[in-house]
């Protein structure tokens, strides 16, 4: 099982950089930002916790690190056009050298979208657009060009150029939505992710299993990744051990208002 890092975007941009340093230099496999504008609330007030742009961030990383992957978990798709996710995500892998992960998500958050005044639409309409989407993007990182007749999308002959790094940049697909997320990460994802303990993801992720042999795709094609935020003091590397047998990927927690070494400290535990 890999072990990943989920570096809290709230931190001062010096910490960003140093824990995804650490990270790099301790063999962690990907270390991931989450797209969001401001801090989550539970009543949906709006949040003065500060939070950097994560495309952005993990830009400035690719020359800072060496081996680590790096992806955003996950892109909203109400955010931004699929068309330029597809460049931005180009972008990354080259000033990685071929490091990117694709990590794409329909987005929830109430209250950014309000403030922003950004259309958070229906969860049916959110999730036609967020297939759509991913569709788009997958064509634009891996076909010379795309197009793409969709009802939130219409492309025309597209190119992508330069093309990724990577001859097939990971799609990442994030949700655990069992009527439309799961079935499309079965058509599209290279790797599937939701957070979760070892029995909810287990669960959810042989549902994964059976939305694949619906269509005749082989399960084990999909990397299968998850996480859990466990409080301050807990014994990671026991806490985790359940997840071996059922995922590929587990991705440690960070928050910005613990110490760096906290993080650091549950890293260590978890590489074992």
């Amino acid at each position: 099982m890999d072990i990943s890092l989920i570096i809290d975007n709230g931190r001062p941009w010096a910490e960003v950089r140093d824990l995804a340093q650490v990270a790099d230099d301790l063999g962690v496999y990907a270390v991931y930002l989450c797209d969001h504008f401001m801090g989550h609330t539970d009543d949906d007030t709006v949040s003065d916790e500060g939070m950097f742009e994560c495309l952005t961030l993990l830009g400035a990383l690719g020359p800072l690190t060496s081996r680590v992957r790096l992806g955003p978990l996950v892109l909203g798709s109400t955010y931004r056009h699929p068309a330029v996710v597809a460049n931005q995500l180009t972008a990354l892998d080259h000033v990685s050298d071929g490091r990117a992960i694709a990590g794409l998500g329909a987005g929830w958050q109430v209250i950014e979208h309000t403030a922003y005044g950004i259309d958070l639409m229906s969860r049916a309409e959110r999730s036609d657009r967020f297939e759509e989407s991913v569709a788009v993007v997958r064509s634009l990182l891996r076909e010379d060009r795309t197009t793409f007749e969709g009802r939130h999308f219409r492309l025309r002959d597209a190119p992508n150029n330069p093309r990724p790094v990577q001859e097939r940049l990971p799609i990442l697909v994030g949700g655990g939505g069992e009527k439309r997320t799961i079935p499309m990460a079965a058509k599209y994802a290279d790797v599937w992710h939701i957070w979760g303990t070892p029995e909810s993801y287990a669960r959810k992720s042989a549902l994964l299993d059976r939305a694949c042999e619906a269509i005749g795709r082989n399960p084990a094609d999909i990397r299968r990744a998850t996480g859990h935020d466990y409080p301050a003091g807990t014994d990671i590397a026991a806490a985790i051990e359940p997840y071996r047998e059922v995922c590929d990927e587990f991705v440690v927690f960070d928050w910005f208002d613990r110490p760096l070494q906290s993080t650091v400290d549950d890293l260590t535990a978890a590489l074992g």
